[in-house]
């Protein structure tokens, strides 16, 4: 049986072999790329408009109302206050 050569002599084979194991490597490199980050769905930050968050405001209002306080103590300090009073320990959590 006969094979079919498609090319008319080696030359064309040798360049046609050499573009075909070029285009594997381009094929590889661009799959293994690592992509770019795709764009955060967030508001960017503009200056100044940050303010208490809505825990520490949360805590000020309670420390101010029950143990007339007007700083901020940590998490130690209003824990043993409330031991002191004898009440539990009350949470806040973040809104995300």
């Amino acid at each position: 049986m006969k094979t079919i050569n498609r090319f008319a002599n080696k030359k064309d084979a040798l360049t046609a072999a050499l573009q075909a194991g070029a285009a594997r490597d381009l094929a590889v490199a661009k799959s293994r790329r690592q992509f770019k980050r795709t764009a955060s769905g967030k508001k960017a930050y503009k200056p100044g408009n940050l303010g208490p968050s809505a825990v520490a405001t949360a805590i000020k209002k309670m420390m101010k109302l029950e143990y007339k306080i007007d700083a901020i103590p940590n998490r130690q300090q209003r824990k043993s206050f409330a031991r002191l009073q004898g009440k539990p320990f009350q949470k806040f959590y973040a809104q995300g």
